[in-house]
């Protein structure tokens, strides 16, 4: 499965059905397609570092009903740039539209 940096306020936006799609760089090696599922989780980054996801930080799973190729390239990765949609979560009954809470816990590491 995978992962994806986001802050709270992304994580909460996509639980409450705010935001159903993103565009956000893939890795040459990776595919993914409708049917898969990916996590955003609680990330941060200070200034010239890598990204690093917050140890029992929240998260959200999403099940991807879409995933196009923009034919473009991410210029801080170098990575290709994909628009990846899922049904909007907390709106329907249908189990692949259900917001799965992957890890819920406030850390001090996380910033608003």
């Amino acid at each position: 499965m995978n992962s994806y940096p986001a802050s709270e306020q992304r994580i909460s936006e996509v639980e409450r059905g705010r935001i159903c799609n993103a565009i956000l760089p893939m890795p040459r090696a990776k595919t993914l397609s409708a049917g898969d599922s990916i996590i955003f989780a609680l990330a941060y980054s200070n200034a010239g570092q890598e990204t690093r996801y917050v140890k029992r930080g929240d998260s959200v799973c999403v099940l991807l009903t879409e995933v196009t190729d923009l034919g473009a390239t991410d210029p801080a990765t170098g990575q290709a740039l994909f628009r990846l949609s899922w049904n909007p979560l907390g709106q329907s009954d249908s189990p692949g539209t259900i917001a799965k809470r992957v890890v819920k816990s406030r850390s001090s590491h996380a910033w608003g």
